[in-house]
């Protein structure tokens, strides 16, 4: 299985979707049946208790993604979540005391090469030949000993289903749902893999997000765009990072970088677990401390100094490429728990979610200038300031300035007038039916509380922001416009479709 295609990216997690937990959980409020406890390592573990089919969901995350990273080793979090897959000295691994000697000598090697490759022009080809001789004859070797995805296996043999791991600008999230029999298999090799992770076949994983990159962004121009636009809007803080990382970054990247990095971040002080389904925490609760209480804990990681500073005047990027045109534009804007954040969720609604939504009615519908349009109220990230932002694509013959101009002048009204109360209500019950229909699984419900005490510390805060959403008036619409939607805080990227050489 390659992880490299499985992976899924958790981009802006959209944190003002709310329900009552009673809705979810009849009988008892969500708060009665969310337990939790701090091990002594600091690990913050969450259960769900609920009963019905004889199965349970897990996540289990920790607080970095590209946010974290530095110049040089963008991309490190993402290539790390791909390493997590590869086992331990008892998984992934025939005859381990076998396979270290040889693993050593590919990371000497992987070393040498890649301290050669940075030299770009100035590199000495000869001796990157032979070295990529030695590190691919040495990667043979290497592969006699190694069992391809063990986990996969182990989870598969006893009716696992969904596992998989995601990347984004704030954290890093590990999934797997299993049989209710099933949980102390779980804590053995969930713990094992945090434990004891061996960053096996570093270099060739590497090579494998090279192509990765390539293939999903270098060759999409949405994403180039999305790169460019993102580079624009911020200028000092790493939410201008991808995901997926600069190319020359994953090109030479160390397995020492790498392994310093983890030793930063993947420690169970900075680690959320969360299981909800068919599960009896009497026997739960001996399990977890058995298995994840004794993983020592890393020092606390670094506190993020730098701070976008304020945006003084309109930005503008203009890419050329063989594609259909379409446009990006942003704000600066505060993030979760800020009251200016729940209206600006209500207000992304109001513009883009359904048919009857202000711009779909308006621009691709009635006026039919564009093919699309979405408004989304957490651009960037959550754990910080992050943007406002509108994506469209003009339709046939219309141009992105025409979609640009039409997508301002809504921006202009809602500063002006006021939504009508039952518009706003409608969108806030929208908003609440949607998520009690994601909130129906127990994937739903542990990603839900595992997200929140990760990126803020305490997964109530989901249960507080349903009472700020709620109350969230046309006049906090129209404020958070005022100041935020503004010309000095926006920044917009075209893309324009190539003209054809004559």
């Amino acid at each position: 299985m390659e992880y490299a295609k499985k992976s899924f990216i958790f981009g802006c997690i959209i944190l003002f979707l709310a329900v009552a937990g009673a809705g979810l959980l009849p009988g008892q409020s969500l708060e009665a049946k969310v337990q939790t406890r701090t091990l002594k390592n600091g690990m913050t573990v969450l259960l769900v208790e609920r009963h019905g089919a004889p199965v349970f969901s897990t996540i289990y995350g920790f607080k970095v993604g590209s946010v974290d990273e530095n110049e040089g080793i963008t991309g490190t979090a993402h290539l790390f979540e791909h390493m997590a897959f590869k086992g331990t000295p008892k998984i992934g691994t025939s005859d381990f005391e076998m396979e270290k000697p040889i693993m050593e000598k590919v990371n000497r090697i992987g070393r040498e090469w890649s301290l050669e490759l940075v030299k770009g022009e100035q590199a000495d080809k000869d001796k990157l030949a032979r070295l990529r001789a030695d590190l691919t004859r040495l990667e043979t070797e290497q592969k006699k000993y190694i069992v391809k995805d063990e986990i996969d296996v182990i989870y598969n043999n006893v009716g696992g289903t969904g596992l998989n791991a995601g990347t984004g600008t704030d954290q890093t999230m590990y999934i797997v749902s299993l049989p209710s029999n099933q949980l102390e298999r779980y804590c053995l090799v969930e713990s094992e893999r945090i434990r004891n992770a061996v960053l096996r076949e570093f270099y060739t994983e590497r090579s494998v997000i090279q192509e990765e990159r390539k293939q999903t962004t270098d060759a999409s121009p949405a994403r180039l765009l999305s790169e460019m636009f993102m580079g624009a809007a911020f200028l000092a803080h790493p939410y201008k990072h991808p995901v997926v990382g600069w190319a020359s970054d994953i090109n030479s990247v160390t397995l020492e970088e790498a392994q310093a990095f983890k030793s930063k971040y993947y420690t169970p002080n900075n680690c959320v677990l969360a299981i909800a389904g068919d599960i009896d925490p009497a026997r739960a609760w001996p399990l977890i401390e058995k298995y994840f209480g004794d993983i020592p804990r890393g020092e606390d990681p670094p506190v993020l100094r730098t701070v976008e500073p304020q945006q003084l005047g309109e930005r503008r990027v203009r890419f050329e490429f063989d594609a259909e045109p379409s446009l990006m534009m942003g704000y600066h804007k505060p993030t979760f728990p800020a009251k200016e954040d729940a209206a600006a969720s209500v207000l992304a609604s109001i513009l883009t979610s359904g048919r009857t939504s202000r711009l779909n009615k308006d621009l691709v519908q009635d006026r039919q200038i564009a093919v699309n349009v979405n408004a989304a109220a957490s651009g960037g990230g959550v754990r910080y300031p992050n943007l406002f932002t509108f994506n469209a694509s003009p339709r046939f013959p219309h141009t992105v300035e025409e979609v640009e101009k039409a997508i301002l002048d809504h921006i202009e009204k809602i500063k002006t007038e006021p939504v009508s109360e039952r518009e706003l209500q409608k969108v806030k019950n929208s908003l609440e039916a949607s998520y009690i229909r994601s909130m129906s699984s127990n994937m739903g419900l542990a990603m839900m509380v595992a997200r929140y005490q990760l990126l803020f510390g305490d997964w109530k805060l989901y249960l507080k922001y349903k009472d700020v959403l709620a109350g969230i008036t046309a006049a906090d619409i129209m404020s958070f416009a005022k100041t935020y939607l503004t010309a000095e805080n926006r920044t917009v990227a075209f893309l324009i479709k190539k003209a054809k050489a004559s």
